[in-house]
């Protein structure tokens, strides 16, 4: 039984003796390869939900997106990005209320996100690089951080400001501020003046200024005038002292004499934006910088008068100083499968490593090397390098001290007791 066995192992040897050599020919002349086989890439379905990005030419604000989309899916063959468009009057209460059930792949984030803070996103420092990191602008890349993790890419950068309706200002002869910027002085007098009725029978009612309040940042330009931070000199989150007296003083007289539109005191946002864009009834919109596209759009068919950028009025602390989530980017929700995490965090680069398009659909680029071409859009600029962000997951308390502040203007409230309810919820 063994000499069979035997002869069998000599001639298994002799053929491997004699095909090595062709073998490593092949293997030479590259005609055969004993590489590892390098394993394939996500192929599936990635879903994304993203909030209108609306531009001077898309006034429906997908066209961005679906470029985007269009484009990723052209360069990964077999993945199909399922897009869910977010309404601005929801979306904010959807994605911060997604859980197992329910979860996108991809959601947008701002740096007050709740979903940055509660768990829900993938950390991706494994795939961000040193020269990514460079190339942005400074902290911007902080602003998506919590205890050293990286929970999302940043696409964009804004802000609050006061959007003028120019043809109100010249019918009353003020002029609109030079460079975007005024003192609170200023501010004070030309609402003043833009403060007033007409009619005889029937009075109508317009005001130098309106603003949506309850769900914004909106206020803060104005409570921090003098100098005030919500982070004080010993890292510690807190507004109070005489600076963030005097600034909610200032709040409390352009109140008390009349020059915010009393809608901004309600909850419905539209009212507030109708006040300003369609009705005329006042003359100054604090809102959000990006909101500058779709106003050009207006303009550009025909439906809104002439418009201007300014920044803050400057108090004692003669900055025009703001606190605003500032930058808009997206995240990755948690995932099983790590060939589909690095997928979605491809996408999340596609979408926003080319900055160029940025400008158009209203926000500051995050990249050093992007330059603006737009001189409005460079006193948004401006207004972002004056901007503060906010303290981690504030965006619930900001709510909540924004209802304090109504409650406290429509109640007559002094500054020492508005500052009391801030106090209280910020502890």
């Amino acid at each position: 039984m063994k000499k069979p066995f035997t002869l069998f192992l000599i001639l298994l040897i002799i053929m491997f003796l004699l095909s090595w050599p062709y073998y490593m020919y092949l293997h030479e002349t590259g005609k055969i390869d004993f590489s590892p086989i390098e394993e394939e890439d996500y192929r599936g379905i990635i879903t994304f939900w993203d909030f209108p990005h609306q531009s001077s030419d898309d006034p429906t604000g997908y066209n961005f997106i679906k470029k985007k989309i269009q484009d990723f899916e052209y360069y990964h063959p077999g993945v199909i990005i399922e897009f869910e468009p977010l309404k601005n009057s929801d979306g904010y209460e959807r994605v911060s209320d997604i859980g197992s059930d329910n979860k996108p792949d991809i959601v947008p984030i701002t740096s007050d996100s709740p979903l940055i803070y509660d768990g829900k996103l993938e950390p991706l420092n494994k795939y961000i690089d040193r020269n990514y990191k460079d190339s942005l602008k400074e902290q911007v890349l902080d602003s998506f951080t919590y205890k050293g993790s990286i929970y999302g890419l940043p696409l964009g950068m804004y802000s609050s400001v006061m959007f003028i309706n120019k043809d109100l200002f010249s019918e009353k002869e003020i002029e609109v501020p030079q460079d975007g910027e005024w003192t609170y002085d200023e501010f004070l007098e030309d609402m003043t003046k833009l403060t007033y009725q007409m009619g005889k029978k029937e009075k109508k009612s317009y005001y130098g200024l309106s603003m949506y309040i309850e769900g914004s940042y909106n206020l803060w330009g104005i409570l921090m005038s003098d100098g005030a931070n919500i982070v004080n000199d010993k890292g510690l989150v807190s507004f109070e002292g005489p600076q963030a007296e005097s600034g909610l003083k200032k709040l409390i007289e352009l109140s008390e004499k009349g020059v915010i539109d009393p809608v901004s005191y309600g909850d419905d946002y539209n009212k507030v934006w109708d006040s300003f864009t369609v009705l005329k009834e006042s003359a100054v919109l604090i809102d959000e910088s990006y909101k500058i596209q779709y106003l050009k759009y207006l303009q550009n068919k025909n439906k809104l008068f002439d418009f201007d950028v300014a920044l803050y009025p400057e108090g004692d602390s003669d900055v025009p100083l703001t606190l605003s989530p500032k930058v808009y980017g997206y995240g990755v929700t948690k995932q099983i499968d790590k060939k589909k995490l690095e997928m979605a965090y491809k996408f999340i680069k596609f979408i926003t490593d080319s900055q160029e398009s940025v400008e158009k659909i209203g926000y500051i680029p995050v990249k050093k090397s992007i330059a603006l071409n737009d001189e409005l859009m460079k006193k948004i600029d401006k207004a972002v390098k004056y901007t503060d962000y906010p303290p981690p997951n504030w965006h619930d308390k900001n709510v909540k001290i924004n209802k304090a502040i109504i409650d406290g203007l429509t109640n007559k409230e002094n500054e020492k007791r508005i500052l009391i309810r801030m106090q209280k919820i910020i502890n």
